[in-house]
């Protein structure tokens, strides 16, 4: 009878446990939508100083959704003030640089650029929008810098889908081939990119670099002696002047082969001398 009720009372539990989860994130939803009403309640009355100094202040606390309403706030009850096109700007960085919503922060740029054409904040995002796919590859590479790999590999991949024309944009996907191999490891992936490299922007100046590093991966990581010929005979056949090309050949003479097998290499895997006893 113990066992039993003890049972029972497990179901319940577990039932109870699992009718909550959702009624805390309702409960969490609720507590995000109260935080910026009272915001917004706050707000009413404050000059435009003040409320963008508070959109400040909820950014450097973390709290990016309350300085997304303060802002709006201040667009929407002052919009003659002076300091609107700041606060579009600031709205529009805000999406960029810390939520990494680019669409959004693009979109607010154009819009300011529009809106207040004479504003001094729309000279800067006027600056901001031309030189927008370079930003992208210089934020991509912080990310990288900061470990945020994932991110990094994001932004590049929105890079090249909204400006598969621009100059940079070769350099961003080679760029991606680059972390697969070095940062995440995942050579299918490393050699997938750096085939896109040769497809998408052959002439670029990196599609040789890529053929040559498909070649490496193949020869000096996965040992697929096969492949890494088939690819550096490709690379012969379509870069013959290029500056890898001794680089090649000199993979190609050795390949498969151990470093102590290869004379000029010895002296770099020769045995250290034994440290003193």
């Amino acid at each position: 009878m113990g066992k039993t009720v003890a049972k029972r009372y497990d179901v319940r539990l577990n039932s109870a446990t699992f009718l909550t989860e959702p009624m805390e994130k309702k409960m969490r939803s609720k507590i995000v939508l109260i935080g910026i009403i009272l915001v917004l309640l706050a707000s009413c009355g404050k000059s435009p100083n003040k409320l963008l100094e508070l959109a400040d202040d909820h950014i450097k606390a973390g709290e990016y959704e309350l300085a997304i309403s303060t802002y709006n706030e201040l667009i929407e009850s002052h919009s003659e003030d002076t300091l609107v096109p700041e606060a579009y700007y600031r709205l529009a960085r805000l999406h960029l640089d810390r939520m990494s919503d680019y669409d959004r922060g693009f979109e607010i740029l154009t819009e300011l650029t529009s809106k207040y054409p004479t504003s001094k904040t729309s000279s800067m995002a006027d600056a901001d929008i031309i030189y927008f796919p370079e930003w992208l590859k210089n934020m991509a590479e912080s990310q990288r810098n900061k470990k945020e790999i994932q991110k990094s590999v994001n932004t590049l991949n929105y890079l090249i889908g909204h400006y598969p024309k621009h100059e940079i944009s070769p350099k961003a996907q080679y760029l991606i081939g680059d972390i697969y191999m070095n940062d995440l490891r995942d050579f299918g992936k490393a050699i997938g990119s750096y085939n896109k490299v040769v497809e998408l922007f052959y002439g670029s100046g990196q599609d040789a670099h890529a053929q040559f590093m498909i070649g490496y991966i193949y020869a000096n990581v996965l040992n697929d002696n096969e492949k890494a010929k088939e690819t550096y005979a490709v690379f012969l056949e379509k870069y013959p002047k290029h500056e890898l090309v001794p680089s090649v050949r000199f993979e190609l003479e050795y390949l498969g082969m151990d470093i102590n097998e290869i004379p000029v290499l010895k002296h770099i895997a020769g045995d250290e001398p034994a440290l003193p006893q």
